[in-house]
């Protein structure tokens, strides 16, 4: 196993979500299963984003709406233990390969920034919760639901950053709990998550610093690119090989 490799994809995932408020499961996520089983990735993701989305929220948890969130989480919650028994029980070149079109497809939508339309009605978030959770579940990666649900109702850039936030990591919470009751934490994902505080505080570290000096939009598409990137290189493996 290598152990620097492993580290510079934690510090990459929690540099890109401190920078930009998004981005940690779906990089961090391929990038391990290229290194490590999914079986081992998955909790050690929810271990590194429990750190990450914790001081993120602290940060920027002024802006959270907890009326309106609070039956989002609720509703992804619900979702998460179907995503986990997905995860544990679906064939692992089927789980990478829908992986990989996650990722490719939100990055092509993102970068391209095709109009999303605009949602009036709170109730079509139940549904996208309910898909985040099983993302989140199975994956760690349920970001890109909740992100089209708020491009889709306008939040601004405030509400945006610390909904979001906090909602991630309430889906962090509930996936770490049922990964725990379902013993997949094992011992060499503890080792992984001990050995690699300091890099995922470094990787806060260096984010917050560099927000003072980066071209946002600049680095937004640059991480969007390298998702497509990641994504097709995922399905061309898992299918080829």
């Amino acid at each position: 196993m290598d152990h620097l490799l492993i580290s510079l994809i934690i510090f990459l995932g929690v540099f890109i979500q401190t920078l930009s408020g998004f981005g940690l499961g779906l990089v961090v996520m391929p990038l391990l299963t290229q290194v490590i089983d999914v079986s081992l990735a998955a909790p050690l993701l929810a271990l590194i984003a429990l750190v990450t989305l914790l001081t993120l929220s602290i940060f920027y948890g002024k802006n959270f709406e907890f009326t309106s969130m609070s039956r989002l989480i609720i509703t992804s919650s619900v979702a998460i233990p179907f995503g986990i028994f997905c995860l544990k029980n679906l064939n692992e070149t089927i789980t990478l390969t829908f992986l990989g079109i996650i990722v490719l497809s939100y990055g092509f939508y993102s970068l391209f920034e095709f109009p999303f339309p605009l949602i009036s009605s709170p109730k079509w978030g139940y549904g996208f919760a309910f898909f985040s959770g099983l993302l989140s579940g199975a994956y760690n990666t349920g970001g890109p639901p909740i992100v089209i649900y708020a491009t889709c109702c306008r939040w601004p850039p405030e509400q945006f950053k610390s909904n979001l936030n906090v909602f991630l990591l309430s889906n962090v919470i509930v996936v770490l709990i049922n990964h725990l009751i379902q013993h997949n934490v094992k011992p060499e994902v503890w080792q992984l998550f001990i050995t690699n505080i300091p890099t995922i505080l470094i990787g806060l570290l260096a984010g917050f610093l560099t927000s003072k000096f980066i071209d946002f939009l600049l680095f937004r598409k640059l991480v969007l690119l390298l998702l497509i990137i990641m994504g097709s290189q995922l399905i061309i493996k898992v299918l080829l090989f």
